[in-house]
């Protein structure tokens, strides 16, 4: 890493802590994945899917499904 445009305290030229732009990834990545569960039905039941793999696996989704 050291072709990097972040000194040493993680600040890039505009006083952004690269944690925010992390922070910033992960807030869209779970605004669409929200919206893509009540809006996509076949995401819907792909995410259901994993709930009952889950639960078959020993652990409790409180009736998710």
């Amino acid at each position: 890493m050291s072709n990097s445009d972040f000194d040493k305290n993680g600040l890039d030229s505009y006083g952004i802590h690269w944690l925010q732009y992390a922070a910033f990834a992960v807030s869209g990545f779970a605004i669409f994945t929200t919206w893509a569960f009540f809006y996509d039905e076949r995401f819907h039941n792909f995410v259901m899917n994993i709930f009952r793999v889950i639960n078959c696996s020993g652990f409790n989704c409180n009736g998710a499904f």
